[in-house]
């Protein structure tokens, strides 16, 4: 009898193991798979990070720009009283040049230039410089050099390296060859003949 239940036995342990060997390579894709999907979810927690790390540093850079373009605007309103002073120190009368007011208000006018730049603003160089749209604006043209600025009507200014006025210039064009033979006697007539 101990023999039979001997060959009893073994075919129930092989079905034990046979579902063993089922359940644990049940677990080992269970685990499989919730790896993947915890690798899925890092890679997405990562991604959202970063997404709001750009999201801080362009929120930041719109900040800063929106107030760099509101105190570009305050500067080039106050350019207008810049140039006012400085088309008054053109016209006083050499008489009233050595009046203490007058060297005075010279003080102010520095004072007041000097606070500008060092908020940002620069003076765009325009005289003999080659003409640039970005920086010049043409409002005439003169003899002169080809394409170079002769004479500037109006400062233009830079604010932290944007332009916020441009300069009125006064651009050299050489005479045009029809224009030249024009003003030369005997060529209209050679020409007719």
């Amino acid at each position: 009898m101990e023999e039979k239940n001997l060959s009893d036995d073994q075919p129930s342990e092989r079905v034990e193991t046979e579902e063993t060997a089922e359940d644990i390579e049940t677990l080992r894709q269970t685990l499989a798979d919730e790896k993947a999907r915890a690798e899925e979810y890092l890679a997405n927690w990562q991604r959202a990070q970063a997404d709001f790390t750009n999201y801080k540093r362009r929120a930041e850079q719109e900040k800063s720009g929106v107030t760099d373009f509101a105190n570009a605007m305050f500067v080039r309103d106050l350019l207008t009283i810049l140039d006012d002073l400085e088309r008054a120190f053109v016209s006083v009368p050499r008489q009233l040049m050595g009046l203490t007011w007058v060297d005075g208000v010279r003080l102010i006018h520095r004072k007041f230039q000097a606070i500008l730049e060092a908020q940002g603003l620069s003076e765009i160089e325009a005289k003999g410089q080659p003409f640039d749209p970005a920086l010049h604006e043409a409002v005439m043209y003169g003899e002169g050099e080809e394409g170079i600025v002769i004479d500037e009507v109006q400062k233009g200014y830079k604010f932290k390296n944007r332009v916020i006025r441009p300069s009125l210039v006064v651009v050299g064009k050489r005479k045009g060859e029809k224009e030249a033979e024009a003003e030369q006697p005997g060529k209209e007539d050679e020409a007719a003949k």
